[in-house]
């Protein structure tokens, strides 16, 4: 069996605090480690990351849902500690959340068997959005889920829930247009690392459910709001 290839120390470890232009060929270089392969097995614990923003200042909330039981079973939650110093730019979503994001989820006592992060996965120009790079720096399943489109040219999906469209960007890009509920705006999700479009899917639906946004993501986003809130007004 072919084992993942593990990412290079100096990309494993590499700072965030860089140019646009040094970022940029960042992602090219962390892309060639990707790997879009099947799911091994259907995963238990899901987590969503999202994030939410005070200014420059960057909070993030993980949450790890047991889905046999339907249950959240553990919150963690990471503030950058003061501004954010990366721009604002579309495509670079990593770079002014990861190093937040990465640690939230040292924090975890449960080891998630797959990720949605809210951004974009391999569907990018340098075929390495937020969920992809994450996905690389935990060597873990991850999916990225977007409220826009980034990146190609697509057909509107049709009008019931479960129906999608490929987006016309790259072969080696894929990701699909979503309808996730009849009346509402369809999302945009791809592969992030270790996992094919067709588990993308499938994964997608499994944990969608009355809402736009699947659940895990849906209520890290909460959450993020919520600790932003709080650590704000110095409730905690």
């Amino acid at each position: 069996m072919e084992r993942e290839p593990l990412l290079p120390r100096r990309l494993a470890t590499h700072t965030w605090n860089i140019s646009l232009k040094r970022a940029a060929a960042l992602q090219n270089r962390l892309a060639a480690y990707v790997r879009l392969t099947p799911l091994v097995g259907t995963p238990n614990l899901v987590a969503g990351i999202d994030s939410a923003y005070d200014g420059d200042e960057t909070y993030v909330a993980v949450l790890v849902m047991d889905l046999t039981a339907g249950q959240v079973i553990e919150i963690k939650c990471a503030h950058s500690g003061g501004a954010t110093l990366f721009p604002y730019a579309p495509g670079y979503r990593a770079f002014r959340e990861g190093a937040t994001i990465l640690k939230a989820t040292k924090r975890l006592h449960h080891q998630p068997e797959l990720y949605f992060v809210a951004g974009h996965g391999i569907c990018h120009p340098r075929l390495c959005g937020n969920a992809t790079h994450i996905g690389l720096l935990l060597n873990r399943p991850t999916i990225g889920c977007a409220r826009e489109r980034l990146v190609g040219q697509y057909e509107a999906p049709g009008p019931n829930k479960g129906d999608y469209s490929v987006i016309r960007y790259s072969p080696q890009a894929p990701g699909v247009v979503l309808r996730a509920r009849p009346d509402a705006n369809p999302i945009f999700i791809s592969p992030g690392h270790r996992i094919d479009l067709t588990g993308t899917i499938e994964q997608t639906l499994r944990c969608l459910t009355k809402y736009r946004i699947p659940e895990p993501l849906r209520r890290a986003h909460i959450e993020a709001g919520r600790f932003m809130r709080l650590k704000r007004d110095r409730v905690i």
